[in-house]
């Protein structure tokens, strides 16, 4: 069975590369999903964002530079839990 580090909250499955928001609060496997949560923030740091921003590259671009998240490969699983391709968790 391959282990996955991560399991990305859109669509269940395990990763092992995708976006991170903040500390590990949210996992993307793609970048469509992690634009789709960008898109729901209203205000950020006072800024309302639907009227900032007329395209993704910039919403993306953005919040990167917020350091808001960032896109990570996870080589090892270093964590005392792993999960399969369907992300079901399992204890190492």
């Amino acid at each position: 069975m391959k282990k996955f580090a991560r399991k990305c909250d859109v669509t269940g499955r395990g990763i092992n590369e995708g976006y991170v928001v903040g500390d590990g609060e949210l996992y993307f496997s793609e970048k469509e999903h992690l634009l789709d949560h960008l898109k729901q923030i209203d205000e950020w740091c006072g800024v309302k964002v639907k009227d900032l921003f007329s395209d993704d590259d910039e919403l993306l671009e953005y919040f990167y530079e917020q350091e808001y998240y960032y896109y990570t490969e996870w080589d090892e699983i270093d964590d005392d839990v792993y999960y399969d391709a369907e992300g079901n968790e399992y204890e190492n």
